[in-house]
């Protein structure tokens, strides 16, 4: 067990214990070896038990008061090792768009419901446009990445998110009409990537394409983004074929690291 810190919260400190003690351990153990082994108040560690156990996380076997690791924590690991995945394989991808395009290349995915940059190679055009690793898009409506994944939406599902969060207006450029936005989602389906005209950022374009796991499920989007100085209107298609085939390549590396 790590060394206990004051300012930890003593509940989710002592769950974290029961984690790793369960995981250590081959088969299930009882609530009797739990309780000597970790030294929590009994009726301390049987709410702990009991929430790990209404969470899926821990699970209660056949035998009497006997637990064990559940397998909601399967569920954990296979979308941080998506994550890290995605990462691995779309690094040397993205470098050759990045020396293709000479523009900003940008990998993301969601992340509990929230749009997240994971990794970022930067362009050769003389113009920073660095953006954090880590942050997150703040409204789906007003990105490419986001656009993407609205458009993989089942129309209801994109009807809640999009009452809940609205179509503020980011810059007068973002799209706030939901029957406008709705057009653009079916070119998207079309096309096969999204494209932003500065709806984040007043100078900025950005055009991305999704990328897929083996299971064809949408994992995360790649693409390329620049100021409107050096990527003009008229690149648009040719940036979206590249970046389409960039995001194509990545997926089926993703299906083949099963």
């Amino acid at each position: 067990m790590v060394q206990k810190n004051p300012a930890r919260a003593p509940a989710v400190d002592r769950a974290l214990d029961v984690i790793e003690l369960l995981a250590v351990r081959e088969s299930a153990l009882p609530l009797s070896e739990i309780l000597t082994k970790l030294a929590i108040p009994r009726q301390s560690l049987i709410r702990i038990l009991n929430t790990l156990c209404d969470r899926g996380v821990v699970d209660r076997t056949g035998q009497r008061g006997f637990y064990r690791l559940g397998m909601r924590l399967l569920y954990f690991g296979d979308r941080l090792q998506n994550k890290i995945k995605l990462r691995s394989i779309g690094q040397p991808l993205m470098q050759e768009l990045a020396n293709k395009t000479h523009k900003t290349v940008e990998l993301s995915t969601l992340d509990r419901d929230q749009l997240v940059l994971i990794e970022q190679i930067e362009g050769t055009e003389g113009i920073r446009l660095y953006t954090r690793i880590g942050s997150a898009y703040p409204y789906f409506h007003a990105v490419a990445v986001g656009k993407i994944y609205l458009a993989h939406m089942e129309a209801e599902k994109r009807q809640k998110v999009l009452a809940t969060i609205g179509l503020p207006p980011v810059t007068e450029h973002t799209i706030t009409d939901i029957n406008r936005l709705e057009e653009e989602l079916i070119g998207i389906r079309e096309k096969g990537y999204a494209f932003e005209n500065q709806e984040l950022r007043k100078g900025v374009r950005r055009i991305v394409g999704p990328i897929y796991d083996h299971r064809n499920h949408l994992i995360g989007c790649v693409g390329v983004a620049a100021t409107i100085f050096s990527f003009e209107m008229d690149d648009r298609e040719s940036l979206g074929r590249q970046v389409v085939e960039t995001a194509n390549q990545i997926s089926y590396d993703m299906g083949k690291a099963k």
